[in-house]
């Protein structure tokens, strides 16, 4: 009888872990993040917030710090020497990011697990601009990838769970999103190593006339930038779990693909300096999903917030972002089975 009392004992004990063991995972995603640039420092002075940067995610930092797996696009570098900077068709644009090193703590506060880094600013200081970047974030604690043969993906666990990621980008570093073969490749990689597999990108055209998504080939300022669905199609039926945009800085549709969700652009995120914010490319929104264990969408939320200029995003009471992806969603991919409430609340038709 005792061992018997043992065994029906170690059973329900069983049952009991098994039952509280998590059935779903969250993550959550933002787009651009280029927190302050200390270039041109000798024909208008420093570009930086207050204090270091230290409040600019106060207002985002729960539900960051909330979700399973926090990730960002970092578009610049953080680098505190000169490096060897890019050259500029038009100087008086200034559109080139020279972040502090120091900053990288703002993000680790934040909440971010990951960072992105293949977008066309990383190379602003060539060599030593990439270096530097890569860096800092990994002695922070923050896994990073988007260079081709240098970091070309990622593994983040959390809670015994492996988030298998890599960023794709039409930089002459990264790896490249207008090469499918590539694309796949990477997702195929991080499919052997990971429990769910996340593809990020950096395509597109930019600004407010592109927040269209085209299902063609774009071009910006002489650049092929990708054919955006067909990365993300190929990325999912490759393996990958969620794929999230980012590039064009206004936000743009999202689309259920074989179960997995797609977000094709969440814009700018915090872009206090250098960057323009008004209109809709201040619409900063955070994209909060939750997964299944073998990655299917469940459900989810798009946090509405919106910049200011020198502050980071600020909670935005009418949800303009969520509404203005919603309205996207439904006029670019009138059949996807989500449904997005003036709220943000993602759910399945």
């Amino acid at each position: 009888m005792r061992i018997a009392q043992v065994v029906i004992f170690l059973a329900i004990a069983l049952s009991s872990v098994l039952g509280n063991a998590q059935e779903t995972v969250s993550v959550a995603f933002t787009g651009d993040i280029m927190m302050g640039t200390t270039f041109p420092d000798s024909v208008r002075g420093t570009h930086l917030p207050a204090n270091g940067g230290r409040s600019l995610f106060d207002a985002v930092k729960p539900l960051l710090q909330s979700a399973d797996f926090a990730g960002g696009n970092l578009e610049g570098t953080l680098l505190d020497g000169p490096g060897k900077r890019r050259p500029m068709t038009n100087p008086n644009t200034y559109f080139v990011f020279r972040t502090p090193t120091a900053y990288v703590s703002n993000l680790v506060d934040a909440g971010y697990d990951f960072m992105g880094i293949a977008n066309n600013h990383i190379n602003d200081f060539g060599a030593p601009g990439r270096t530097s970047t890569v860096q800092t974030l990994r002695n922070a604690g923050i896994a990073v990838a988007g260079l081709k043969k240098v970091c070309e993906t990622a593994i983040v666990e959390r809670n015994g769970v492996k988030y298998g990621v890599a960023q794709v980008g039409h930089g002459g570093n990264n790896v490249s999103i207008n090469d499918l073969d590539e694309v796949r490749r990477v997702v195929k990689e991080l499919k052997q190593k990971a429990d769910i597999v996340i593809l990020s990108f950096h395509g597109g055209a930019e600004g407010s006339k592109h927040s269209h998504v085209p299902r063609a080939v774009e071009y910006f300022v002489g650049e092929r930038r990708g054919d955006v669905v067909a990365v993300a199609h190929a990325a999912i039926d490759a393996g990958a779990d969620v794929v999230f945009g980012h590039g064009p800085h206004v936000v743009r549709a999202a689309e259920l693909y074989k179960d997995r969700i797609i977000f094709y652009s969440l814009g700018n995120f915090c872009t206090p300096y250098r960057i323009n914010i008004k209109g809709i490319n201040g619409y900063a929104p955070i994209a909060i999903v939750q997964l299944d264990r073998d990655g299917c969408f469940v459900k989810g939320k798009i946090h509405s917030f919106i910049q200011q200029s020198g502050a980071g995003p600020r909670l935005d009471p009418n949800n303009l972002a969520a509404k203005q992806i919603a309205t996207l969603t439904a006029q670019d991919f009138p059949n996807t089975p989500l449904a997005i409430s003036p709220d943000g609340t993602i759910t399945l038709r």
